[in-house]
């Protein structure tokens, strides 16, 4: 029999509260006190960044590169609705609340490199902005595209859980759904327009680094490539999500949906791959590809994930084997941070002599706020009804539900009761 994702269904069959969810709390946690450390001393103690290197890793690693794995929401949204890619409508939820949590800790971390958190009111005196900045549009469209698309198109699950747990709400949750109705054309627009222009900028403004971004990484194109790099980073991860939460949670799995994405992620790499070669090649770049120094490697290290993957994409959906579909993502996943991480890193000189490298505290806060995304990505998705799966998975689930109801109004304990907030 073959299973098809008919609707989105919580994982209610294991606990909220295990030991890795724990341990991504701790970590998570570890990060906040540190972040108030950070506040009260600054960053000369806690980071590694310097007068010469003002660029650390809260902006290379979790602004610049995990955005890309955030935009998800935004590739698969313009292939469902623009392009008719009816299938994955499916996925549209996990893609929105993968990109949600990417984009929020991203926000997060980039709020305690910049600091002074009361510096904000400069947001709201137009006369002060730098209108030849391209961080100007980042500032605007980052946060705009996570506080008004991506959270708005996320509220329908919350509504959804209000509607079916708790009765005395829903008069109030169905108000709630009509004023979204009205606004929905609008804030899809706002979800292709904003990081489309946000992802751009990034690229732009590595453009304006000149040749501080080494040369095989340099191009008048950096905006196009970004924008491209970072619609396939998201397909590949949502994708490898998709088929991550399958084999952790053993959840069936709709193979003509993840060829649809397989064929998706593998047309965008073919095509950017193509096109950034080229580029080298007209621009007389290509040459610096076979220097014998260690930014040479790390391109042909780039590409070898990416054209491995591509091959792996191609062959996994002929043969429909999920095991290798989920390498194939892992392995795009790597390349295209890579892509990401190193014209605004390791191929990036500041200035001549700078130097930087993360400190241990840096690391910590880096990492402390992609595990507090990990643990609501996994707190979401069994308390709302966000992953794909079979309608008979939803009446099981229903079955469980009346069948724990039916014991608790015995007055028999339930140790395991369907997942709520108040858990």
């Amino acid at each position: 029999m073959i299973d098809r994702w008919e609707r989105a269904v919580p994982v209610f069959n294991v606990p909220i509260w295990t030991k890795p969810f724990k341990a991504l709390l701790g970590l998570g946690t570890v990060a906040v006190i540190i972040t108030l450390y950070r506040e009260v001393a600054g960053l000369g103690p806690v980071s590694g960044m310097n007068d010469a290197y003002a660029w650390g890793i809260w902006k290379t690693f979790n602004v610049m590169t995990l955005t890309g794995l955030g935009s998800g929401a935004f590739a698969i949204g313009i292939s469902a609705w623009l392009f008719k890619k009816s299938k994955l409508h499916s996925v549209m939820r996990i893609a929105l609340l993968t990109s949600f949590l990417a984009y929020l800790s991203g926000l997060i971390l980039i709020g305690i490199d910049v600091g002074r958190p009361w510096n904000i009111i400069w947001l709201f005196t137009p006369w002060n902005w730098n209108p030849h900045s391209p961080l100007l549009e980042v500032m605007f469209c980052m946060p705009a595209y996570a506080m008004l698309p991506l959270f708005l198109e996320n509220v329908p699950p919350v509504l959804e859980y209000f509607h079916r747990y708790k009765p005395e709400t829903r008069q109030f949750v169905e108000k709630c759904e009509r004023i979204m109705v009205k606004f929905y054309p609008f804030i899809v627009a706002l979800a292709y327009i904003l990081p489309a222009m946000h992802q751009s900028s990034l690229g732009a403004l590595m453009l304006l680094g000149g040749d501080r971004v080494h040369g095989l990484w340099q191009s008048p194109f950096l905006p196009l490539l970004y924008v491209w790099a970072a619609a396939f980073l998201g397909v590949c991860c949502v994708a490898g999500t998709l088929l991550f939460c399958s084999l952790m949670w053993k959840r069936p799995y709709d193979m003509d949906v993840l060829v649809e994405l397989n064929r998706l992620g593998a047309w965008l790499i073919g095509t950017w791959s193509l096109f950034r070669l080229l580029d080298l090649i007209i621009s007389g770049r290509i040459k610096l590809a076979f220097a014998l120094d260690i930014y040479a490697g790390l391109f042909w290290m780039e590409m070898a994930f990416l054209l491995v993957a591509l091959y792996m994409l191609i062959d996994s959906a002929k043969m429909r084997d999920a095991r290798l579909m989920f390498h194939a993502h892992v392995l795009v996943g790597v390349g295209g941070l890579l892509y990401r991480f190193n014209p605004t890193t390791l191929a990036f000189q500041a200035k001549p002599g700078a130097f930087y490298f993360p400190s241990a505290l840096e690391l910590l806060i880096s990492l402390g706020f992609v595990a507090l995304a990990i643990a609501g990505f996994s707190l979401a998705v069994k308390l709302l009804a966000i992953l794909p799966a079979p309608n008979a998975l939803w009446f099981q689930m229903e079955a469980r539900e009346e069948s724990m109801n039916k014991l608790h109004q015995r007055g028999v304990p339930v140790n395991d009761a369907a997942p709520s907030f108040t858990d």
